[in-house]
């Protein structure tokens, strides 16, 4: 009987004392959320999809192109080649970088190397038909029908300042800073046929070069927090190439049809990429 009644008034205490304490005011303790630290070094790879815009071709003061006599001869500065072009393709590649948190945000740094297939091509500016460039001193020259120029982006490097806010496991970053890009170029005609003074002339021909080159990029990312130090990640990249000069031998090209020293628009990229890395301690 004393068993039962002791018992009782424990059971009633238990029950009493939660009670008790919030009509004083009194909140029990609550256990601490989980909390997920940034800081740290990483390592990953990411894939995904870009697409983008080309400006077009366009000549230059520097042009320089064979007539169908087999002269040279300078083209007027400014004449557009091909309209602006899109540019589609696939990337893949790693990342890596290292980050400190305090508090809430997150300072880094960050650098990734993608290779691509993104390419895009395009018809001379009024399309695949004989057309005149207008030469320098005067007069015009003719482009032979099915020209056509093209731009093939090989792969895009970038170094970058970042910048996060961290709930928990979800880190929102931003980030910007320098793009270098691997770019092939090439013109050719294909086999339509030339009218006089062409007519002679070889049915196929063409000019490629390679070129590196500089630019910028910004973007923004979400990531996710794993067990074990594992994240997984979704981001969005802009890179911007500015114009340049290409297709640039020594002193008229080796197509007798097309011309040289030419400008390249400026390139636009977008890159929607997902990705997976490890955070070393």
């Amino acid at each position: 009987m004393k068993k039962l009644l002791l018992g009782t008034l424990a059971l009633v205490a238990g029950i009493a004392a939660p009670a008790a304490a919030a009509d004083m005011g009194v909140r029990p303790l609550a256990r601490p959320a989980a909390y997920t630290n940034w800081s740290g070094c990483f390592v990953g790879g990411e894939s995904g999809n870009l697409w983008g815009h080309s400006n077009g071709y366009s000549t230059t003061a520097s042009s320089v192109r064979l007539t169908g006599a087999g002269i040279p001869a300078l083209v007027a500065a400014g004449a557009p080649l091909t309209n602006g072009f899109d540019m589609t393709g696939f990337t893949g590649g790693g990342y890596g970088g290292c980050q400190v948190q305090f508090g809430v945000w997150v300072l880094g740094a960050e650098g990734s190397f993608l290779v691509n297939n993104k390419e895009g091509q395009a018809f001379y500016v009024n399309g695949p038909s004989t057309a005149f460039l207008p030469l320098a001193g005067g007069g015009t020259s003719t482009v032979p029908a099915g020209a056509y120029w093209s731009a093939k982006e090989r792969w895009v490097a970038t170094a970058r300042a970042k910048l996060g806010y961290a709930i928990d496991k979800w880190l929102f970053s931003v980030s910007g800073g320098a793009a270098w890009m691997k770019i092939d170029t090439a013109e050719s005609v294909t086999v339509f046929g030339f009218p006089a003074p062409n007519s002679s002339s070889p049915l196929i021909a063409s000019n490629l070069q390679t070129d590196y080159r500089i630019g910028w990029t910004v973007g923004g990312a979400v990531e996710y927090a794993l067990p074990y130090n594992w994240s997984i990640r979704t981001e969005y990249l802009y890179v911007q190439i500015p114009s340049y000069t290409t297709l640039t031998p020594g002193t008229y090209p080796t197509s007798v049809h097309l011309p040289n020293n030419i400008s390249a628009g400026r390139l636009n990229n977008h890159i929607l990429l997902s990705g997976l890395a490890y955070k070393f301690f």
